[in-house]
């Protein structure tokens, strides 16, 4: 190689390393619909769970539609809206959070009453939701992926 040649390479690997940098750190847009079922554990009642549902002797198990909507987004910030809604019952609840700074895709969301901490990964977002109060206890995993 020649050395004209060798100065261009190096010229090329300066100028496109920073860009490709730039690149791995885009954050994602999580903006839209996000569609799954909760499975859920509970005790007591309130908040989404009206009618009650088990006591810590015989914890009430059930499943409810669920659709994360995230409003806005700023940067690694975002907030929405969470629907519950099955057997007849249908409750909303908003929520802000944000993605790890680390860009594992991890991210953490705090509601009116509790906490939701998970992973988002290409159109699936995998998650466990915990709150505890005077009313009722809640733990839920689940997987919510992009609504189209």
């Amino acid at each position: 190689m020649t050395h004209s040649t060798v100065r261009g390479l190096a010229l090329a690997i300066f100028v496109t390393l920073p860009a490709l940098a730039l690149a791995a750190d885009k954050t994602p847009d999580l903006k839209g619909k996000w569609v799954g079922v909760s499975h859920s554990i509970v005790v007591g009642k309130g908040g989404h769970w009206p009618a009650g549902a088990g006591t810590f002797d015989n914890p009430g198990r059930a499943e409810k539609d669920l659709v994360i909507e995230i409003k806005g987004q700023d940067q690694r910030r975002f907030w929405g809206v969470t629907t519950l809604s099955g057997k007849g019952d249908k409750t909303t609840e908003p929520f802000i959070g944000a993605l790890s700074s680390d860009n594992s895709g991890t991210f953490l969301i705090a509601d009116t009453d509790g906490y939701l901490q998970g992973k988002f990964d290409g159109d699936k977002l995998s998650f466990c939701y915990a709150h505890t109060g005077a009313a009722s206890t809640v733990v839920s995993c689940s997987d919510a992926t992009r609504a189209r």
